[in-house]
């Protein structure tokens, strides 16, 4: 009985064993399913990085359950003034839904969420106030439009003046295999990309904005053909089909799905050139299905989306991903890593977050990722979704300094104008900075920011966020800080930004302060 307990005891020790290392393997492999579970030491705030917010054109209507001009003005810019303060430095302004305007245009009507009728002037302009109110708080705003989207409803338009484009022009839309124009419903119809006349007006559009409205850049969205292209064969409408068979119109022999890509990037190249040749200075960028090629739901095979294309052939400044899935099972830094690796983009990349359907603490460890993989930044999905507590948390938690937006070298080809003759004045118990810039020669550019540094030594590392002491307008060549915001200690630099955002070398101010006679 002795040999067989022993027997049985070490039957037992080997099984309890297996059992555990079973049980560390398993949790090893949970692990590495599951990366949310990771701890993730919180990164440093950069100076240069894109933190930009999507305000819809229903968060600033609809959302707020009235169309009185004073209570929208005042949520725009309570809004624009917590993206400051929570160290942002970009808006996505909506400007365009589904062939309405939300800003006086020759080619659509006004939208109805203004004044509930389409069509009727509200007596102001909302991309004006936004494009003042921006400036105000010293942000970029880009105005925002949904692309080929020209109708949302179950009903036909009203008659309007100008015509809304869905009335006036039923040949442009997006057709089935059958040729049957996509019907009306609670979604968007759109214009059918194939179709020149659709992509000549849409660019009016732009072009309008563009010239009559003082903004950092244009935001295309819905830049796609629709929903179901692949099941139900959009878009077949009479004109793609013939252009597709026309050796004028295909001459590479582009099979189907190729060259409705190409008639998506054909829209993105055209408006790109209008577009920098009116004015260099506007940023085009362009927010993009979150998924590139990867299996399932993607831009590239599913609606016929090539980003990466845009970027290889220099027709974009900056690629949006919207990039709207949890973290928990690993899709997100899936999709985020693909697009850092994907050759010949040397565009900024900066994922959009999905505020509205994500727990906020995931939120940060996604901003964690963007940074961890190497890309350029973050636009946030959307503005109402962000109240006073996830703004505090932000700014206390990830953007705890300010940031530059990143750099657009292509956009201008000459150096930018270092600052000279910088000095240090007392006055009035009082700093003052006092420095002096060239103008810049290339059409269109100019001196966008100025950049202070501090440090308490006598060198900056202007990488680190940290050392960004203050972000100056362009349009000024002083500063002035009370005396008790500084310690004697501190060294400061400066630097200027141009229109895209390319930065001179340092100058550094003399550490020598004049003290300057009150004024009486």
């Amino acid at each position: 009985m002795r040999k067989e307990t022993v027997e049985l005891l070490k039957i037992l020790s080997v099984a309890l064993g297996t059992i555990l290392i079973i049980l560390i393997l398993t949790a090893l492999f949970n692990r590495h399913l599951e990366p949310e579970k990771q701890k993730i030491q919180p990164t440093i705030s950069p100076s240069r990085e894109l933190r930009g917010v999507w305000m819809s054109r229903f968060d600033y209507t609809q959302n707020l359950g009235t169309t009185q001009k004073e209570i929208i003005q005042q949520y725009i810019d309570k809004s624009f003034k917590s993206v400051k303060e929570a160290n942002c430095n970009t808006i996505f302004f909506q400007v365009r839904g589904n062939g309405d305007a939300f800003y006086k245009s020759s080619y659509e009507p006004w939208s109805h969420l203004l004044t509930g009728t389409l069509g009727k002037d509200p007596g102001w302009d909302p991309l004006e106030f936004a494009v003042i109110t921006a400036n105000k708080y010293n942000l970029e705003l880009h105005a925002w439009i949904n692309t080929f989207p020209c109708w949302r409803g179950t009903q036909d338009p009203i008659k309007t003046t100008p015509l809304q484009p869905y009335s006036a022009h039923p040949d442009w839309l997006v057709c089935d295999s059958n040729g049957v124009a996509m019907p009306k419903s609670d979604h968007y119809v759109s214009f059918s990309p194939g179709n020149p006349d659709a992509r000549r007006h849409i660019r009016n559009v732009v072009m309008e904005i563009c010239s009559k409205y003082d903004i950092d850049g244009i935001h295309f969205d819905y830049i796609r053909y629709p929903e179901g292209s692949t099941t139900k064969g959009y878009s077949h409408d009479a004109v793609s089909v013939d252009r597709f068979n026309s050796r004028r119109s295909n001459p590479l022999k582009l099979d189907w799905a190729d060259w409705q890509r190409e008639q998506v990037t054909t829209f993105i190249a055209e408006a790109y050139n209008a577009i920098t040749s009116v004015d260099p200075s506007i940023k085009v960028s362009a927010a993009v299905l979150g998924n590139y090629n990867m299996p399932g739901w993607n831009g590239y095979n599913k609606v016929y989306q090539d980003a990466a294309r845009w970027a290889e052939i220099g027709k974009i400044d900056m690629i949006v991903p919207m990039t709207y899935s949890s973290r928990k099972n690993g899709r997100f830094q899936s999709m985020i890593k693909l697009w850092k690796s994907l050759q010949n983009i040397d565009r900024p990349i900066t994922p959009g977050l999905g505020v509205w359907t994500l727990p906020f603490s995931e939120i940060l460890e996604e901003i964690d990722d963007v940074r961890n993989t190497g890309l350029s930044g973050v636009v946030l999905f959307a503005m109402s979704s962000l109240d006073s507590a996830r703004w505090d948390s932000l700014k206390n938690e990830r953007f705890q300094y300010p940031a530059i937006p990143p750099a657009l070298p292509w956009k201008f080809r000459e150096d930018v104008p270092v600052p000279e003759n910088c000095s240090l004045s007392f006055m009035n118990e009082k700093l003052v900075f006092n420095w002096q810039t060239k103008a810049l020669k290339n059409r269109g550019n100019f001196i966008r920011n100025y950049i202070i540094y501090s440090s308490q030594s006598d060198s900056v590392d202007t990488t680190d966020g940290s050392s960004i002491f203050a972000i100056i307008p362009g349009n000024t060549e002083q500063y002035i800080i009370e005396k008790d915001t500084f310690t004697d200690k501190q060294h400061f630099f400066i630097s200027a930004l141009d229109a895209a955002n390319n930065e001179s070398r340092i100058s550094k101010f003399s550490t020598e302060v004049e003290t300057m006679e009150s004024e009486k």
